[in-house]
């Protein structure tokens, strides 16, 4: 394979972002698509139970108001997302008790539009990793009330391991690996620079089989739109490319290719 220059980080995460435009309209639907299907998946549903535990919600007086914030409910490669969470919501509102109210708002996590000390809570679920992380909890810090707390859901470093080695090769070839450990080791490590103290950390193994990426990645959707962004940005030719993705299906196929990864929930209090 001729040599390439590697995807960085901040590339591959931002992939579905698509700024420029280049991704085929129908690619880009169904990649919303795919990505919805996959947060459904039970791992994550376990994970983001967890989560909504930590929040405590319990702990408030039912009349005191209390603030919440759940970024990263939206993909900016196509607004539907925001367009179904605002369905959902008019469909089970009824089903809020009375002194629960929501919003929905088109936003940027790094420039929003909240005043300063809005939020008793602000939670976010596998979203940092596709921002920049710096300006990311500038933000979550500014509207958050002394006291408030973040309680985030991301992920640790992970890999895809595979006995084809050819395939392994391509994979390590083309993009960067995680030095840093990922969004929640680089969570842990800013949080306490930025006056937050850390009060939970809870780990959440994270183990995808063959199957299970096949089932998550129907039509392989996902990996087209990888692999198309990929060859966009000159990181493969069109040849390397179609045996990768060829490469990658039959691995799933054949049972010969695994993900594993590490989640966290950490919870974070803003001292000042």
């Amino acid at each position: 394979m001729a040599e390439k220059t590697r995807l960085t980080t901040e590339e591959f995460l931002s992939l579905w972002n698509d700024d420029n435009n280049t991704l085929a309209p129908g690619i880009k639907i169904d990649v919303v698509e795919c990505l919805v299907q996959q947060r459904s998946s039970q791992y994550l549903i376990d994970a983001k139970e967890r989560a909504m535990k930590v929040m405590k919600l319990d702990q408030f007086e039912d009349s005191q108001q209390v603030k919440i914030l759940d970024l990263g409910c939206g993909l900016e490669i196509n607004p539907i997302l925001i367009e179904e969470a605002k369905k959902l919501y008019e469909l089970k509102k009824h089903c809020l008790t009375s002194n629960v109210s929501i919003e929905i708002v088109h936003g940027d996590i790094r420039q929003m539009v909240f005043h300063d000390r809005t939020f008793d809570i602000v939670r976010c679920d596998l979203c940092l990793e596709h921002v920049d992380l710096s300006k990311a909890l500038l933000e979550i810090k500014r509207v958050l009330k002394v006291n408030g707390r973040l309680i985030a859901l991301e992920d640790g470093a992970g890999n895809v391991y595979s006995s084809d080695e050819v395939l392994i090769k391509t994979y390590d070839s083309i993009l960067s690996s995680r030095g840093d450990g990922g969004t929640a080791i680089g969570l842990q490590f800013m949080l306490p620079n930025m006056d937050f103290d850390i009060i939970c950390l809870i780990p959440e193994p994270f183990l995808q089989s063959a199957q299970e990426i096949t089932r998550n990645d129907k039509d392989w959707i996902k990996l087209r739109a990888l692999g198309e962004s990929m060859v966009t940005k000159g990181v493969l030719t069109e040849e390397e490319n179609k045996d990768f993705c060829k490469r990658f299906i039959e691995a799933c196929g054949a049972n010969r290719i695994i993900v594993a990864a590490m989640l966290f929930v950490i919870e974070a209090v803003k001292q000042k």
